[in-house]
């Protein structure tokens, strides 16, 4: 006779192989193979099984594919719930449109079953340049749809294609909701990102928020500092912007940049930096999108038509969107080209150089191009730039560019031309994807900067 505990085993190993069985069988669509729609019932253990799994793989992402001190962060878990809420809906759409239903548990089973495309999605965005994604995005978009229509022929023995389209548009309104929500499903933050309760609620944010009401009065105490416009002659201003205070290396990047531009083009005395630097406060203003801003209006004021800025961005960049802008006890921003543009028309400022070393910066060149303008960039508009953590003292671009090239170049265009062909030897040694350093010359502006070359070299 049997006892209790062996009926209770029984039935546990006859419900795991009945997940399995239902779990090959989901197998077998996505594989393209035959399969009995009937094997696909929906169990609740069967769910809860591939929910639970997807689960442990999405936290179990980050910390082997990233090399940088990650921390787990509760935060990400309403950006997850969202996630949860966007499965439930796309499956109730194909469920409701469909005919024969084909019942609301097999058609979410069968919507678990595609998040490992996904997954995969998100971590091709981490690896790929911009035109390999869109052909991995396009791949796997196709694979969902030919997934999602054989799926549904199979649970409901009829194709659905009334269903499957508004599915695909709930699905597409869905992904766009995480853009214009900011949600961000990731588990897992740098360990100088995380913002537990003691810090959210005190000291940083207390910090900044003081520190934010005298930033015009001390961008005004550097401006009233700096040297006079000398008549008839060009000068070179500069303004350096260190946008990401969790990382230190992006304030020593620009305090290099400041000290080779100040030696060859002479503007240690018409110097101007905004930095962001979790460890300093004190030193030079905040880096901020209206700071920065207000610091180009003021340097109009003071410089001449035929005068030069010189304008150093060090930061991480973000794909299509700009220079990041953070740090500790700030809301995150972005600078965009247009965005910059934008404030350099404001400010009457002509003649410029801006150099951004930050990834995906390549999309500066084109906005801000023109014959009185030089733009050079870390990288392409789809590439990574590297070396942009504190386990380093400069960036490979701010190494390569400001470090080695610029002080000894015969001119801006050959030390580009230099850090170019170091970065591009550096990188494929390295195995890693090259950043393709960008960069435009302005005729009128090229022959400024020689004449201001040579004008530092005879003080």
């Amino acid at each position: 006779m049997s006892t209790p505990l062996a009926v209770e085993g029984i039935g546990f190993f006859s419900s795991t192989r009945a997940s399995l069985r239902e779990l090959g069988a989901l197998a077998r669509v996505a594989l393209f193979l035959r399969v009995d729609g009937a094997e696909i019932t929906g169990r609740d253990a069967t769910i809860a099984q591939l929910a639970f799994v997807s689960l442990a793989v999405w936290i179990i992402a980050d910390p082997l594919l990233h090399s940088r001190d990650l921390v787990f962060s509760w935060f990400a878990i309403p950006d997850l719930a969202w996630i949860a809420a966007g499965v439930l809906a796309v499956t109730w759409v194909l469920n409701r449109l469909a005919r024969p239903l084909p019942g609301f548990r097999r058609v979410l089973l069968l919507t678990l079953g595609a998040l490992p495309l996904a997954m995969l999605g998100e971590i091709a965005s981490w690896k790929l340049v911009e035109s390999t994604l869109r052909l991995v995005v396009a791949a796997l978009s196709l694979f969902a749809l030919v997934y999602f229509a054989r799926g549904l022929k199979v649970l409901s023995g009829r194709h659905q294609p009334l269903a499957l389209l508004a599915g695909l548009l709930v699905a597409g309104t869905f992904i766009a909701s995480l853009d214009y929500l900011q949600a961000n499903p990731r588990l897992w933050v740098r360990a100088e990102e995380r913002m537990d309760r003691g810090n959210a609620a005190g000291v940083d944010w207390v910090r900044m928020s003081r520190a934010q009401f005298e930033q015009q009065a001390r961008i005004d105490a550097q401006i009233a500092k700096l040297a006079p416009q000398r008549e008839g002659a060009t000068d070179v201003y500069f303004v350096g912007f260190a946008g990401y205070g969790q990382e230190q290396i992006f304030a020593r990047e620009i305090d290099l940049a400041a000290q080779v531009v100040a030696e060859r083009y002479g503007s240690e005395r018409r110097s101007l930096r905004l930095v962001n630097d979790r460890g300093d406060l004190d030193s030079w203003p905040i880096a901020s999108a209206p700071g920065l801003r207000y610091a180009l209006r003021r340097l109009g004021e003071v410089m001449g038509d035929q005068d030069v800025l010189f304008l150093a961005f060090a930061s991480h960049g973000d794909r299509d969107a700009g220079v990041r802008v953070s740090s500790p006890g700030m809301i995150t921003t972005r600078i965009s080209p247009g965005q910059l543009d934008e404030m350099l028309r404001e400010a009457g400022i002509g003649y410029r150089v801006i150099v951004v070393s930050a990834c995906y910066s390549g999309s500066f060149v084109d906005t801000l191009s023109n014959d009185r303008s030089v733009v050079i960039t870390a990288a392409a508009q789809d590439r990574k730039s590297f070396g942009c953590n504190d386990s380093r003292f400069l960036t490979y671009f701010g190494e390569a560019f400001f470090r080695d090239a610029l002080g000894g170049a015969g001119s801006l265009r050959q030390a580009f031309q230099t850090a170019s062909a170091a970065l591009d030897k550096k990188e494929r040694a390295s195995g890693i994807v090259p950043s393709m350093p960008q960069a435009s010359f302005g005729a009128q502006i090229e022959a400024r900067l020689d004449g201001a070359t040579r004008a530092a070299n005879h003080r």
